[in-house]
Formats: C-alpha cells, sequence, structure tokens
C-alpha cells in the first residue's frame, strides 16, 4: 500500500487533485498517468476533475519525462521557471494547460510555501513547452497566459478551416445528428450545422456563438436557460435541461466523429456577449473529461479574445460569466485583462481537502489494465515550428 499525500482545490467550480512532487517524489512518470483515474473516480476514489502534479524544474525531471514521455527531441529551455506544471485527464493522457488549473497551483504554492509570484512551465506535451509566471495573494490568484496562437496543422485539419487573424480560423463545416425526436419539438431538423472560431490558448478551443453560429435559429435561445421544460402531449415533461443535454450532445459528438480532423480533440465553448463594455457569458465542453464543466479557464481567454477580434467588446478587461458555475455561485466571474505580453487571468480558487489516498497493488494494477500504454505516451506530441505557428505536432505511439 502507498500512501499519496494531495490537496483538493476548486476554482469556479473546476476541481483539481494536486500531488506536490517538489520535495519528495511520489510517482513515477507511468505511475502519474495511473493515478489519474483515482484522483479523477468520485466513486472509488477521490473525485475531481483533473489531476494536478507539481515538479521542481530540473535536469533530473525533465529526463525522466523526455525518456518515458517521448515530447522533445532536446530538453527544453526553462525560460526561468522553477516549477513544471502537469495536468492529466481522468483516461490518463496528459493534457497540454488549464487556466483554472494554474491559479489553483499558485494558491498551493502561496499556501504551502508562502511563495506569491514564480515561473512554471506548462504545456509540456509540446516540443516546446512555455513558462509562464503565476502568482497568488489576498485570496486573488492569477497566470499571465500568453498571447492567443494559431492552432496547427497536426491538431486541426487545414481544409477545415479559413484564417481570418494572426490567431483565429474560422471553420463552417461542423455538421451534429440527430434521431428524429431528439429536436422536437424546437425543430423537425435532425441536423446541426455550426460553425466557429478556433484558437489555441494552451488548449485548442472552438468557439461558437449561437446566434451566428447555429444553423437552427430555434435552438439558439435554449443554450443558455437555465432549466427549459417542455409539455409534450405524448410524453409529459420532455426534458428539465434541454441546453445542457445539447451541449453534451455536441462536444461529444464533435469529439468523437471529427477525430481525423481534430485528432486531440477540441473544448467547445458555447458565448453570448452581454454588452459591448467587457461582459461575456459562457459555457464549456472539455475535450479530455468529455463532458460540460462549471467553467474553463483557457476557454474564457478564447471566448474573451475571439470576442474582442469580432469587435463584440471593446474593453481591455473583460468579464466573463462561468454560466454553470453561476447556478451555484450567481457571483462568479472570471477578469481577463489584455497586456503587451499576453493577457492576465484573474480568480479565486479554494482549498477543499489536504489529505491522504491509500493506493492498493490491486488498485495500480486496475489502472494499468484498464490503458496499459498510457504509461509511455499521450495522443499527440507537439514539435516546435515557431517561425509559421509556434509549434507542430506529430502522432506518437
Amino acid at each position: 500500500m502507498k500512501k499519496i499525500s494531495f490537496v483538493k482545490y476548486t476554482c469556479y467550480g473546476n476541481n483539481f487533485v494536486i500531488v506536490d512532487d517538489t520535495l519528495t517524489r511520489s510517482f513515477t512518470e507511468s505511475e502519474m498517468s495511473r493515478f489519474a483515474y483515482e484522483a479523477t473516480n468520485s466513486h472509488f476514489g477521490i473525485g475531481s476533475d483533473n489531476l494536478l502534479v507539481i515538479q521542481r524544474l530540473d535536469n533530473e525531471t525533465l529526463n525522466d519525462i523526455r525518456r518515458e514521455r517521448g515530447y522533445w527531441r532536446e530538453l527544453p529551455d526553462p525560460q526561468g521557471a522553477k516549477f513544471i506544471f502537469r495536468m492529466f485527464e481522468p483516461n490518463g493522457e496528459e493534457a497540454f494547460s488549464c487556466g483554472n488549473g494554474l491559479m489553483c497551483v499558485a494558491a498551493y504554492l502561496t499556501h504551502r510555501y508562502g511563495i506569491h509570484s514564480t515561473r512554471i512551465m506548462t504545456e509540456i506535451p509540446f516540443s516546446a513547452p512555455r513558462a509562464i509566471t503565476i502568482g497568488s495573494a489576498d485570496g486573488c490568484s492569477w497566470a499571465s497566459l500568453d498571447k492567443p496562437r494559431r492552432v496547427p496543422p497536426e491538431l486541426a485539419d487545414l481544409t477545415m478551416r479559413e484564417p481570418v487573424d494572426e490567431a483565429i480560423d474560422l471553420v463552417t463545416n461542423l455538421e451534429v445528428h440527430f434521431r428524429s425526436h431528439d429536436l422536437a419539438p424546437y425543430t423537425d431538423a435532425e441536423t446541426l450545422g455550426l460553425s466557429g472560431y478556433l484558437v489555441l490558448t494552451g488548449e485548442p478551443h472552438l468557439v461558437i456563438f449561437p446566434e451566428k453560429g447555429f444553423s437552427e435559429a430555434e435552438l439558439v435561445g435554449t443554450v443558455f436557460d437555465y432549466s427549459v421544460k417542455i409539455r409534450d402531449p405524448r410524453k409529459g415533461y420532455r426534458r428539465a435541461n434541454f441546453g445542457s443535454w445539447l451541449i453534451n450532445r455536441i462536444g461529444s459528438y464533435i469529439n468523437t466523429h471529427y477525430l481525423d480532423q481534430f485528432p486531440a480533440g477540441l473544448n467547445i465553448n458555447f458565448a453570448r456577449v452581454h454588452d459591448d463594455s467587457g461582459v461575456i457569458e459562457y459555457r464549456c465542453f472539455e475535450r479530455g473529461i468529455n463532458r460540460e464543466t462549471l467553467a474553463c479557464g483557457t476557454g474564457a481567454l478564447a471566448v474573451a479574445y475571439t470576442a474582442q477580434y469580432l469587435s463584440l467588446v471593446r474593453a481591455k478587461t473583460i468579464r466573463v460569466l462561468p454560466h454553470q458555475c453561476r447556478r451555484y455561485q450567481p457571483e462568479a466571474e472570471i477578469e481577463l485583462h489584455e497586456r503587451d505580453y499576453g493577457w492576465l487571468l484573474n480568480g479565486h480558487p479554494l482549498m477543499l481537502v489536504d489529505g491522504t489516498f491509500m493506493l492498493t497493488t490491486s488498485q495500480q494494477s486496475a489502472a494499468a489494465r484498464r490503458n496499459p500504454k498510457v504509461s509511455t505516451t499521450t495522443k499527440i506530441v507537439v514539435s516546435c515550428d515557431r517561425e509559421e505557428y509556434g509549434y507542430s505536432a506529430v502522432a506518437s505511439s
């Protein structure tokens, strides 16, 4: 039996199990991926959206990652970073980045070590990871994110998009299919056409403004309704929350049926602008978790940047309202500040649990059986091509 010390944080309803590997090694590289299942399993584990691991940035750690994961040809430039940010999905694959997770780590480093600002390396599966600055003080945390970038060709088929900006591509030819009765009584349609804006903010995001991006106008109003009850004479009340069902259907469909075009999957954001003063409401389906979450930090940046480009908002400080989180915390809002170097993400993480997980040999064996390959690779390895895109990606097996 192995004892794993952890803390659990939440930031706008995104909750994370954080394992501190900075002083002593809790895991080997393969064990991190396997423990992700226990960390995210709410029935037989701890329960969270993702597992986060914090490591010291030194050559020994970098060499371990390079040897086991095969992300890099050469060790990456530390860029002044002291720590490494790792995030693992429930299936053990390593994600690229996470805005709310970075703010939780910032809060933890302040709480545990009194570190109020530091450099941390993120986007680890990229062959050229990036170091950013994070910090925390007086209950507020922040992450200094880079400028949004174009999603590279290896993560999104060039035939699926039309460049409209140095970082944004327009995607117009997506279709989601439904059963004949799924969308009744809103519409008789069985196919929903979608258009949106593709952008990388540490994670690949597709931003959809339903008023312009839905082919069926009758469905636009359902996305931001908290509760929709439809009286069907044959079946009584049809659904209590049609909007949530629709978002999860769209997200899971795109991440299942369009993997040839988007091999790493896509985070799908649905947004509406309240006014041009800088207030946007959004919902986000996350690719690795494969469901809608209460909020998403990199998604908030994708929405804010896209709305600004489209001149839907004109402010340098943009308030992004996480629709689902505000069902439970009506005052919740994420602040994004445009700076010369990029964007500053502000939030309010909260520590929930400080505990120890008892990891048995049988649990480790079961995790290995569920995904025996996950200890050595992820689905996508991202390689550098800075002149055109800043990165590119190649498949790994």
